[in-house]
Formats: C-alpha cells, structure tokens, sequence
C-alpha cells in the first residue's frame, strides 16, 4: 500500500493483517489502544487509523515493517520516478547509509592501496525515493578514436 494513498477501510484492514503488531506499538506510542477500534465508543475509529498510518515517520515500526516487506524490484522502480523528499526513509537513515558508504569506499581505497585485488569500488547503499548510479557504458576503441584527436591516425601528406 502506497503511504500518500487514502487506504480506506479495507486497506487499513489489509495492513493490520500484513504488519498489525508494528501499528499496534505506533498507536500505543501516540496513546491509543488498538482494541478501541472494535469497542463500542472507542476512541479509535477506523478514520483516525488511516490519518495516522498516513503521517507516521519513516522511522515508527510501521513504516519500517513495510519497507522491509518491500522487494528489491518494487524498490528499484520507486528510486527511478520518485522524489527523494517523498522516501520512507528518514533523514537520520539517510545520513547513517551515506556513512556507510563513506566507510565501504576508506575500505575499498585501503584495501587497494596495500596491494589487494578488490576490483570496482562498491555500489552505495539503495536508498527508496534516490535514483541509483546507472552503469555507464564503455566507448569502444574506434568511438574514442572519434572523440580523441590524439588517437586519431594522421596520414602523411603526399607532395
């Protein structure tokens, strides 16, 4: 389920299935018991469910249960047409992903620089809502020739 969607009920009824604990410990964080839903008089109704499920932080349970159950290849299409302001990830997870970036390039250049073959520097962490970095394709010699004038044969000049 798409977090800027209104869910209605039977989306709400879906999530509680997929991940009912984790937006159990988001209501009981904010003062609600997940019980008042089916009370009589509760002060949780299904309409006040979905205004929180659609404003819990990209850090609560809830969120996290559901970007974990999210496959790589859903997380791939969301990278490509969607704003990084719009991620599930809040901005403390975005700044510990670029540490480890960071960390895993020191690695990588030391590793190499005592002499190990660790070929290609590592890829960064996936982010949700960031575009990843597309491999660039490979000129052909006969392409850099074209783009390179000092690659370019000169033929001698007839006299």
């Amino acid at each position: 389920m798409a977090r800027g969607e209104n869910p209605g009920i039977l989306g709400l009824a879906a999530l509680l299935r997929a991940h009912g604990e984790a937006l159990e410990a988001d209501l009981a964080d904010r003062g609600y018991d997940l019980r008042d839903l089916w009370r009589r008089g509760g002060r949780l109704t299904w309409r006040l469910l979905g205004v929180i499920y659609r404003h819990l932080p990209p850090e609560s349970a809830t969120m996290t249960a559901l970007r974990n159950a999210t496959p790589a290849a859903e997380l791939e299409r969301a990278a490509e047409d969607v704003d990084p302001a719009e991620g599930r990830w809040s901005q403390d997870q975005m700044l510990a992903a670029a540490s480890l970036d960071t960390l895993r390039q020191i690695l990588h250049a030391l590793y190499a620089t005592r002499g190990a073959n660790v070929g290609l520097p590592p890829p960064p962490t996936p982010r949700p809502g960031v575009a990843g970095t597309k491999k660039r394709k490979r000129l052909t010699l006969e392409q850099r020739r074209l783009i390179d004038p000092r690659m370019r044969q000169t033929k001698p000049q007839e006299g």
